[in-house]
């Protein structure tokens, strides 16, 4: 810790701009302006976010606004409005009073104003260096579900892992569990991701907008973003500087037909001067999922999430505590359909965000603490643990936002983070073990012209002790790892709304305790898995290639990847080697080489002012090139559409919509032998081939007035024509016959007060 703040210190120093750091008597920092049409007429509710800085106002009927008591340093504003393209100005503000006027232009396609994840300055998805998509707004409203993985598959490049309606773990170009960071508002989270059956255990009820970057990210997140990272990103905690003390807040509920879910959401927020808090609960509990031909047994889940956040700002900077929640209990499907099997899983987080401006320089700290209590229960009725996992986790990041040096910004950082693992139980699988984390990176952004470029670079290093193990035969033991990763993006604008993007990027992901120790049945994977504990990093390399194109009625993305992976992990049976005990054929962990290549395309047309049409599609080709043989659980061709009917509204409706649309999954014939050898005999010789499917959506909804915010009422019908379909990345396809959710009308309400 001594090293690392001495660290911190010698960056501070050596930055420019601290000779000009501000004292307390220096007169504070304000941002006005005014918002009009290309028409010159003002242009009102315009919200303008000042993204680094969590501060958000509205312009008043005159089309303006004011931002007080800021603090020093490079920003993105950000103006969105409905009915137009979302403007991103990059500003410095310095002491005293700024003006930042912006003329926005009319666009009936809904763009979204900004993303944080991938670079350390707020950038919109036309000009972000890496493949990007947000998920935020109605869109959001409309896509909630009970686990990350489902509110996200509609999104290009992004599928669901599902072991069950209760796990969904988020696949990105074929990868996922470990090589897919999960972040809560800029924070890495440790769930025990490793297990197929182990999900993100995180709520995004309350989410203002979920970004996902697609490719490697570990520039600036270190080691598991090597196939890419989700970043659940919060409301910006409210004040009411300059204006006078409120309260306020949301809710939302929804109701789910097919397994008869009751879902809702509660947030009460408001603010007195710099002070600003918030405070939510929300859950959901349901029945066994109902599939086109019988009740899918043991299926049901339930979960409860409550969070709170209280904070301060001032010209000098601001601090934020939050601490959340989380328990849940998830109903497992097992192949014998009288088995009640079942997880417990608690989560627990704490953080405290600090920001101090130091002149023309910016300082961000993080400090986090988050425990996951993991129990597997072989019985409903029983109390004995079978499985039982605990981890720790302890995070602290600085990053210091440099002074602008000419037109280049950027950020220097450094991050560092403990995990501890217990196992308890009857069962064993890994031996505890506490691994310490640290990186040191360098991200840099310059705007020239027509040009974009950003490029960065990171160096990690891991120490991992693990504890003795007579059961599973581990003794004492350490091991180190260390690895360099960069990237380099170029961007060129050919022409106002069209930008060709080149993004190359080095990942790794250092091998787990699970990779490196299992010795025993994991009843997850239906498997004896044993670990190699001389396992090297995974490195990869990735190029994207895309043209994007964002005018007044058209928004495309079409873009193509390849990820190269050196010694990526695997498991392979080991020939004629079966457990005694279990009976599950013996899975050895091995390294080798991989290739994924692949593409990704989204558009948005409004056809007409009342015409939207939206539709994505993506593919993935996985191949393991030391074997030869296709890598598993690759997700098959999909296209998604929808044709959405929008109207003006009335004095008794507001946006009104109806909408037709659907998704089309190919087969999924190329599988690995291992893969295609389970499938048989878990069809008792019959052999498994993933049948194409499509389904079909209704959607409509509207808004009832009801003071300053309406309440809103949005209809979805999923699979109207009660298809049955199993989803080849279901895990519990082999335990039941086409186990897809059959017809399922979903009815949410939401409104603000």
């Amino acid at each position: 810790m001594r090293a690392f703040l001495m660290a911190a210190a010698v960056c501070l120093v050596a930055m420019p701009g601290l000779s000009e750091a501000e004292g307390l008597d220096d007169p504070p920092i304000s941002l006005s302006g005014r918002v009009t049409s290309n028409h010159g007429e003002p242009l009102p509710e315009v919200r303008v976010s000042i993204a680094e800085a969590s501060r958000t106002a509205t312009t008043d009927a005159d089309g303006r606004y004011e931002f007080s008591n800021l603090p020093g340093g490079t920003f993105s504003v950000s103006f969105a409005a409905i009915g137009y393209a979302p403007e991103v100005r990059r500003i410095t503000l310095r002491a005293g009073t700024d003006t930042l006027n912006v003329t926005m232009r009319p666009s009936v396609v809904e763009l979204t104003e900004l993303q944080v994840t991938s670079t350390p300055l707020a950038t919109t998805p036309l000009t972000s260096p890496q493949p990007t998509s947000v998920l935020g707004g109605t869109d959001l409203r409309v896509a909630q579900a009970p686990t990350l993985g489902e509110t996200l598959e509609g999104t290009p490049g992004v599928h669901n892992l599902s072991t069950g309606p209760g796990i969904g773990k988020p696949v990105i170009r074929g990868l996922t569990a470990n090589r897919v960071l999960v972040l809560d508002d800029g924070v890495r989270l440790e769930t025990q991701q490793w297990g197929d059956e182990h999900g993100p255990n995180l709520s995004t009820a309350e989410a203002d907008r979920i970004e996902v970057i697609r490719g490697p990210a570990s520039v600036l997140y270190g080691s598991d973003a090597l196939g890419g990272v989700i970043n659940v990103v919060q409301k910006d905690l409210p004040d009411a500087i300059g204006r006078p003390a409120f309260a306020g807040g949301s809710f939302s509920a929804l109701y789910n037909s097919n397994n008869r879910q009751p879902d809702g959401a509660l947030v009460l927020q408001g603010a007195s001067g710099g002070f600003g808090f918030r405070g939510s609960v929300s859950g959901h509990t349901s029945s066994d999922v109902r599939t086109p031909d019988y009740t899918l047994w043991n299926s049901g889940d339930r979960a409860g999430t409550g969070s709170g956040a209280i904070g301060y700002r001032g010209n000098w900077g601001s601090v934020r505590g939050t601490y959340t929640y989380r328990d849940e209990r998830i109903e497992l499907t097992d192949a014998d359909s009288l088995a009640t099997p079942l997880q417990r899983i608690n989560e627990q987080r704490g953080r405290v965000d600090a920001t101090l401006p130091l002149g023309l320089n910016r300082l961000e700290a993080t400090a986090s603490y988050e425990q996951n209590r993991r129990r597997e229960f072989d019985a409903e009725s029983s109390s004995d643990v079978t499985l039982g996992l605990l981890s720790r986790n302890w995070l602290a990041d600085v990053k210091l936002h440099h002074a602008p040096l000419g037109d280049v910004a950027g950020v220097i950082g450094l991050s560092g983070w403990r995990t501890t693992f217990e196992k308890f139980g009857e069962e064993t699988l890994i031996p505890d073990n506490q691994a310490n984390n640290f990186g040191a990176y360098v991200f840099e952004q310059l705007e020239a012209g027509r040009w974009s470029f950003s490029a960065g670079a990171r160096y990690d290093y891991r120490h991992l002790d693990v504890t003795a193990d007579d059961q599973l035969g581990v003794a004492v033991q350490t091991r180190t790892y260390n690895s360099l990763s960069g990237n380099l993006g170029v961007l060129y604008r050919v022409a106002e709304p069209v930008a060709l993007v080149l993004n190359f990027g080095r990942g790794f992901r250092a091998p787990s305790a699970f990779d490196l120790f299992s010795n025993g049945v994991h009843e997850g994977t239906v498997a004896f898995e044993r670990g190699d504990p001389n396992l090297k990093n995974e490195k990869s390399f990735n190029t994207d290639l895309a043209v994007r194109i964002q005018s007044r009625t058209v928004s495309l993305e079409v873009g193509a990847f390849a990820n190269v992976i050196q010694d990526f992990i695997f498991t392979e049976p080991v020939p004629g080697e079966i457990d005694r005990e279990s009976g599950f054929q013996v899975f050895q962990t091995t390294q080798g080489d991989a290739m994924l290549l692949g593409f990704e395309s989204a558009f948005d047309i409004h056809a007409t002012s009342f015409l939207h049409l939206h539709g994505t599609a993506d593919y993935v080709h996985g191949q393991n090139t030391t074997t030869n043989n296709p890598l598993p659980s690759m997700p098959p061709f999909r296209a998604t559409y929808t044709a959405r009917l929008e109207g003006s509204g009335s004095k008794l409706f507001s946006s009104p919509y109806f909408s037709v649309g659907g998704e089309t999954n190919a087969r999924q014939g190329r599988l690995d032998p291992a893969e295609a050898e389970f499938f048989s005999e878990a069809f008792k010789g019959a052999g498994f081939q993933s049948e194409a499917y499509t389904l079909v959506n209704f959607g409509a909804g509207f808004g009832v007035p009801a003071g300053r915010h309406p309440v809103r009422f949005d209809f979805t019908l999923r699979n109207a024509f009660n298809q049955a379909y199993a989803d080849f990345l279901s895990r519990i396809k082999t335990n039941a016959l086409n186990p897809g959710m059959g017809r399922a009308l979903i009815a949410r309400l939401s409104t603000e007060f």
